[in-house]
Order: C-alpha cells, then structure tokens, then sequence
C-alpha cells in the first residue's frame, strides 16, 4: 500500500471524541448555624492534680484490659496548661419557658476497660440514654437520683443494650455495684444548650437563640463559676472559665 492510499484510508476512519473537559467541583458549603455560637476553654488556675492509678486487682479481667498503665482516676484530667477535660459548660438561666422537643438520637454511655465512657454526658428530659455493655464480664449499673426514679440493672455482655430517660433535670453520678471505681456524671436538661469540653479544656454551643443569659462551667471537683453575656443573631461569641476553688468529693 502506497503512502497516499494510507493518507486516504485515515481520513475516512473516524475519530475518537476528545475527552470532555473536566467540571470542577465546588466544595461543600458549611451548614448555616441556626442562631449564635459559643465557644471558648475551661482551665484550671493553680496546683494541677495528678491523675491516681486505680487498683483493680480485684478483677483480673478489668487489670488486664489497661495493662502495666492501669486505670487512672478521671476526677480531674487536665494538661500541663491547665485546660481541662471533662467540664460541663450549659445554658443555667434565661431561656425563656423553654419547650424544646429532645432528639430521637440516644445519647450512649459505654462501659468500656472497666469504665464508664464518656466520664461526663449531656442528656435531655425525655431523651433516651442508652446503656452499653462492651466488657466480657458483668456490671451493674445504678443511679440513685434525687428527682428521677432511682434504677440499677445488670450487663453480663459485650454489645448488650438498654436506655433509660430521665423525667426532671438534675445532675446524677452514675456508679457500677460490682466495681467501685467506675464513676460517671449525667446531667439532665430540659434544653440542647451544652457541651463538655475536651482534652484541650475546648467547648463549643451551638444554636443559641438570642438572649441574655447565665452560662455556668461545672466540674465534679470544683466549685462552679458562672458569666452574664449576651448573644444576638447568628453572632459568634467566646466565654472562658477558670476553676479555682476545690469543693469536697461527693459520695
């Protein structure tokens, strides 16, 4: 085949489409805050106690589920600044006769390593709390509330479930019959306006209507402390606390 009958044969084959051009794609716009956010830390001013090793020798399971570290005390965790963990930070007054529907979503306390997990937890009037056993071994759960109905049942096994709800706000220290050292906190609201803070002493609300209000920032260790503000909008404002004064360990 000569070179023209080549030229003339490519010509009258067809020709492939060029690849479309690319379509950039726009990322993923922010959900709009429904009201005003607030953010801020929770610190501790002075002496910063140190975490104690917990002794669970008594049950070989729980010691050896935590290993040569054992299981440290979570009444006060906090890092070398100061910044704790474990503070609840919450709408204590202002809100105007609030009626506000709780999630459908259950709030979920583990017991996890011997442990209640979360230490500290939010839950609304109404909502479900769900229990979670994800131990091979037994706990008993128990509470024994001021305001609420009293409970304490049995979870022998991992992936075992059971939620309870809560009738009137209070704050509730969760405990285990069979170990001791496995303390938790709940505290009920009949509003969402709340968060714990986290390993860096962080917290952040979100949704504020807006208002004037009495913030409060509670730590099981310490006394509570409290600051007026305002929020207006959709307005982002920031709030700090600062635990000083120790108060006595409830029992």
């Amino acid at each position: 085949m000569n070179l023209i009958c080549v030229l003339i044969l490519a010509a009258a084959l067809p020709q492939a489409a060029p690849a479309p051009a690319a379509i950039p794609v726009a990322p993923a716009a922010e959900p709009q805050e429904a009201g005003a956010v607030l953010t801020g830390t929770l610190k501790i001013k002075g002496e910063i106690p140190k975490r104690r090793k917990i002794n669970s020798n008594a049950d070989p399971k729980c010691a050896a589920a935590h290993g040569s570290d054992g299981i440290l005390t979570d009444e006060v965790v906090a890092d070398a600044a100061g910044n704790v963990q474990w503070g609840f930070v919450y709408v204590k007054e202002g809100l105007d006769d609030p009626k506000f529907t709780p999630p459908k979503t259950p709030v979920i306390v583990e017991q996890k390593g011997c442990k209640f997990v979360p230490h500290v937890t939010g839950v609304m009037i109404g909502q479900d709390l769900m229990f979670r056993n994800q131990d091979p071994l037994m706990h008993i759960v128990h509470v024994s509330p001021r305001q609420n109905k009293e409970f304490g049942f049995s979870q022998a096994k991992p992936g075992e479930e059971r939620a309870k709800q809560f009738t009137a706000k209070e704050t509730i220290r969760l405990f285990c019959d069979v170990h001791p050292w496995m303390v938790a906190w709940i505290i009920v609201l009949d509003h969402p306006f709340y968060a714990v803070t986290g390993p860096d002493g962080k917290y952040k609300i979100k949704d504020l209507p807006p208002g004037k209000y009495t913030i409060e920032a509670w730590h099981e260790s310490y006394k509570a402390v409290t600051q007026e503000l305002e929020v207006k909008g959709k307005e982002a404002k920031t709030a700090n606390f600062v635990l000083t004064d120790k108060q006595a360990q409830p029992q």
